[in-house]
């Protein structure tokens, strides 16, 4: 046996732990919709006569056994999830996530982070933007991208990062705050 022998074989091993993590199964990214067109609408003020305030609950398609309830009232509105058929509440730790004044859902997107595996799409977190409006003269727009870890019904806002850091940087963190 020479003694290039165990550096060979360690190399090798080095190798083949390697190649197992590299076909480990790597974060990845799919969307769904909250666009009130393409939704099921459960209640919504624009429909109703003589509301006193604006407000609605519209059921939305989601992942991995979740579903989205996007509901809002008061120039205010933030998702919840269903799971197994029971209803998380992540109102108050989203608008709390959200500096300023009257948070709001930005956009009709909902970004779920998750692992691909035999065809399917295992998420962990979901990724969504909120926007407000800052307590100055010009009221400007402040937005804000929530995470939420997926626990079933102990899902929860984990965090949040400024969208001036980007998608990116929510990804990044969602990955490290959810990932089993």
């Amino acid at each position: 046996m020479s003694l290039h022998t165990p550096f060979t074989l360690i190399a090798l091993l080095l190798l083949s732990s390697a190649t197992l993590r590299a076909d480990e199964p790597k974060p990845d990214s799919e969307f769904t919709t909250t666009d009130p067109k393409k939704v099921k609408i459960l209640e919504d003020s624009s429909r109703e006569k003589d509301t006193e305030i604006d407000h609605f609950r519209h059921l939305c398609p989601g992942l991995g056994g979740y579903q989205i309830i996007h509901e809002g009232g008061d120039l205010r509105s933030w998702i919840n999830l269903i799971y197994d058929g029971g209803k998380t509440d992540l109102m108050n730790d989203t608008l709390s996530a959200c500096p300023g004044q009257f948070p709001a859902k930005a956009n009709n997107v909902v970004q779920w982070r998750g692992f691909r595996k035999g065809g399917s799409f295992m998420p962990y977190a979901v990724i969504y933007r909120m926007m407000s409006s800052a307590d100055d003269a010009k009221q400007t727009r402040l937005e804000t991208l929530v995470i939420i870890k997926l626990d079933g019904r102990k899902s929860r806002v984990v965090g949040h990062v400024d969208s001036k850091e980007g998608n990116e940087k929510a990804e990044i963190l969602a990955d490290k705050l959810c990932m089993p």
